[in-house]
């Protein structure tokens, strides 16, 4: 006799049942309540000639709550194509949406630094070394063209000094000597030899003369209204404020290829932008165009195009564009980070949710339902986001009715 069991749950408890004896018994907490059931039990056990203790409890270790069936399938797949079946839950879940064909207008952008206009920005170098005797000017300080900066005492410039005290008194004396001869020569007293050598001597002076102004002349001092032995004075190149400062007071310059200072007029500033070749053709010089500032997160500055260059970088193929901004309030300085924004011609594009597009490794795939409840993988190429859509420039056709989310689970 094979014996067997299985629970059931009806009515609000278990039901057990015993294969081979015809009994069927609710119970919750035992297996067996009824007196009657128990000893139609044990005389189906008897006649098997096994103990009743012994078959009850093989009988009752072989029982095993049923498991549940396993539900089925919620899609099928046919080849590559995804098949939703007619009883699937996702039926009701699934949401298509048309490949629309739309105006689009192209949102391009493209880094930018922000930079001094090269015209209003100025390192300022002593002419010669020698001992830093004074500054003028500190650091923020707004300076006119011109300005005195500094002084330098310097004995290169006292050497220029001197050079030019000895000229002019040598262009003083052959001047008189020149004279003298011109009037013995009219007195028939001097020859004409001796007239034609004081005006060599004469014109040969005074061209030293004239290279020891120029020399001056460079180092900013003039011989008509400066007086000798000043040490060398350091004057502004423009107006503008002390942005940088690199000296200080009794400090000896043994270089004067390192400047002083630095002088800029941050009033307008240029916004340098690399312009990505395929991009230029959008630009164009006065243009009004769009910036935003890490500096400024929210903010937009709006400045005119000034400039595209004319050469493209080989390596990164771009070109610089300079957009010329207004900086009355002093908020863009030269180094911050920018974007400038700007935009496309308006161009006819093939359209479907962001959430359409389902990404397998470098590949990206949209499910076009190409017939009901039939949907095939197709590998699209995408373009630029446009709000929750994004373009699609390969892959599918406009008017297709493609899966508008959940693409993931047919992956």
């Amino acid at each position: 006799m094979a014996l067997g069991c299985g629970f059931d749950y009806r009515g609000g408890g278990w039901v057990a049942r015993f294969a081979g004896t015809g009994i069927a018994e609710r119970g919750t907490g035992k297996l067996i309540q009824d007196r009657s059931m128990k000893t139609k039990l044990k005389r189906s056990l008897f006649a098997a000639g096994l103990p009743v203790w012994w078959l009850l409890a093989t009988a009752l270790a072989g029982c095993q709550r049923a498991e549940p069936a396993a539900p089925a399938s919620q899609f099928e797949r046919q080849g590559d194509r995804v098949v939703i079946p007619e009883q699937s839950v996702l039926r009701g879940q699934l949401k298509f949406d048309t490949v629309r064909a739309e105006q689009i207008q192209s949102q391009l952008s493209a880094p930018a630094v922000v930079e001094a206009d090269p015209q209003k920005y100025a390192n300022v170098f002593p002419p010669l070394t020698g001992r830093l005797l004074r500054l003028q000017v500190q650091l923020g300080d707004t300076v006119t063209n011109g300005q005195l900066l500094a002084t330098l005492q310097s004995p290169d410039f006292f050497a220029a000094q001197d050079n030019y005290v000895k000229a002019r008194s040598v262009e003083e004396l052959t001047r008189h000597a020149l004279k003298r001869e011109q009037d013995l020569q009219t007195n028939k007293i001097a020859a004409q030899k001796d007239v034609e050598q004081a005006t060599s001597d004469y014109e040969s002076a005074k061209i030293d003369l004239a290279t020891a102004v120029q020399q001056l002349s460079t180092y900013g001092f003039n011989v008509e209204t400066d007086q000798l032995g000043q040490p060398l004075p350091v004057f502004a190149p423009l107006s503008g404020q002390v942005v940088d400062m690199a000296s200080a007071h009794g400090e000896f310059r043994n270089d004067n290829t390192t400047p002083l200072m630095t002088v800029a007029d941050l009033s307008t500033v240029w916004v340098t932008a690399s312009v990505a070749e395929k991009d230029l053709r959008f630009l164009a010089k006065g243009q009004d165009i769009s910036v935003s500032l890490a500096a400024y997160p929210g903010e937009k500055f709006t400045g005119k195009v000034a400039f595209i260059g004319d050469l493209i970088d080989p390596d990164i193929r771009v070109a610089k564009v300079r957009i010329v901004f207004d900086n009355a309030e002093r908020r863009l300085k030269p180094g911050m980070f920018a974007t400038v924004n700007f935009l496309g011609f308006p161009q006819t594009q093939l359209t479907v949710p962001t959430t359409a597009v389902v990404q397998s490794g470098s590949a990206a795939f949209v499910f076009e339902q190409v017939k009901p409840w039939t949907l095939q993988p197709r590998e699209v190429k995408v373009g630029a986001q446009q709000g929750d859509r994004i373009i699609i420039t390969e892959g599918v056709a406009a008017g297709a009715s493609v899966l508008a989310k959940e693409g993931v689970l047919f992956q």
